[in-house]
């Protein structure tokens, strides 16, 4: 599988400031302060980034769960980073949220294809999980298509993620972590339209609306507006059902029930 993409420059900078501290900007000094988060975060790009470069099976649904595992991986190791350094409450309970859904997807979607889920998963029902479908055999060129669509939407993603320092970790997780959640998106997209599972399809679908209400929850931690076109942020995609307690936004904003939707397969 072909991921021609260099995580340029998440790239972000780490090393911003280092010479000369006398003679760089207060932004520039801030920046450098920021080194071990921006340091955390490349990182997990380079990791996330090599395990997806994976070799094609044919299979869309194999190759969705290849390369989403280590993409969910890497929105992990960001939240975890977001943990560490991070100021703003709200944000850092939204990193909790991410690590606990990036943990049950990725166990989801290796049960869903008959693998072992991940060691990190624990759960009292996890013998009751269903025996996953015999592979079905893939149109032609629909797992061209889906990987075509995949680097497509993996090359955009580390572009957008290349962004300037702020000196500001919660600014810059969100900066990051935005894109990141859009990547995600547009490949559970594919799934939904090169896939054959109906359990990866179900998953594929609550991905998508874990990652729009999450990518709403943190513009609004930082009082950022949101796109014109996001009308609720709990609009569910077709078959994907949320069930979620409310997260208080600020006093002039609109209430919000957002929080992290447990995968099918999990009880």
């Amino acid at each position: 599988m072909r991921f021609p993409i260099e995580p340029r420059g998440l790239l972000l900078a780490v090393g911003l400031g280092i010479g000369g501290l006398a003679c760089v900007s207060p932004a520039a000094v801030a920046a450098n302060a920021e080194g071990p988060f921006l340091a955390l975060n490349e990182t997990a790009m380079n990791k996330m980034m090599a395990g997806m470069a994976v070799k094609p099976t044919r299979d869309a649904d194999r190759d969705f769960v290849a390369m989403m595992v280590p993409h969910h991986q890497g929105a992990l190791d960001m939240a975890q980073a977001e943990l560490q350094f991070g100021h703003n409450q709200k944000l850092l309970r939204i990193a909790q949220e991410i690590v606990v859904e990036q943990l049950q997807e990725i166990a989801a979607m290796r049960l869903a294809i008959g693998e072992p889920a991940s060691p990190t998963w624990v759960t009292n029902t996890a013998h009751d999980e269903p025996a996953a479908a015999p592979p079905q055999k893939a149109a032609p060129g629909s797992d061209a298509a889906f990987v075509s669509r995949s680097n497509a939407a993996m090359d955009k993603m580390m572009t957008d993620m290349a962004v300037k320092p702020t000196g500001d970790v919660d600014h810059d997780f969100v900066a990051m972590m935005v894109p990141h959640h859009q990547g995600a998106i547009d490949m559970a997209q594919a799934e939904l339209q090169y896939g054959h599972s109906p359990h990866l399809k179900t998953i594929a679908q609550e991905i998508i609306v874990d990652q729009m209400q999450e990518i709403t929850l943190m513009r609004l931690a930082l009082g950022e507006p949101l796109p014109q076109s996001v009308s609720s942020p709990t609009q569910a995609s077709s078959g994907a059902t949320q069930h979620a307690p409310a997260h208080e936004s600020d006093a002039n904003q609109t209430q919000m029930q957002m929080a992290p939707t447990r995968p099918a397969g999990a009880h």
